[in-house]
């Protein structure tokens, strides 16, 4: 929760740690990250992609795939959000910083989204 443990604590949910979360984390550490890097065109062909733009409103104003579903990064995870995501399409994550792109991709993926790539 963004505001943090305290906030998560007030909401009931658990604090101990889970030994499947940890093994979770163990494999996404696994993953070639370079493997999930996409070009937009390469994007397109896959069944059911939906790019999913997390750069600022200006930026995507300014700029976007069509069709792109913005998500602000402030918003990142909202009930919203994760009720417009289908697991059952590929998920293209659009970010400038490719870092934040990563965590934002290793995030879908430890929330069992299946196939996630990064745009270049």
């Amino acid at each position: 929760m963004r505001d943090g443990i305290k906030t998560w604590k007030e909401a009931g949910y658990s604090t101990e740690g889970r030994l499947k979360l940890l093994n979770d984390l163990i494999d996404v550490n696994k993953i070639n990250f370079g493997a999930l890097c996409i070009t937009e065109k390469d994007a397109k062909k896959l069944k059911n992609c939906t790019f999913v733009d997390f750069r600022d409103k200006s930026k995507y104003e300014k700029n976007h795939i069509k069709g792109a579903n913005h998500v602000d990064y402030s918003d990142m995870f909202s009930k919203p959000m994760m009720e417009e995501l289908n697991k059952s399409n590929s998920l293209i994550i659009i970010h400038d910083a490719q870092t934040v792109a990563g965590v934002i991709a290793t995030t879908l993926k430890l929330m069992d989204y299946p196939d996630v790539y990064i745009l270049k």
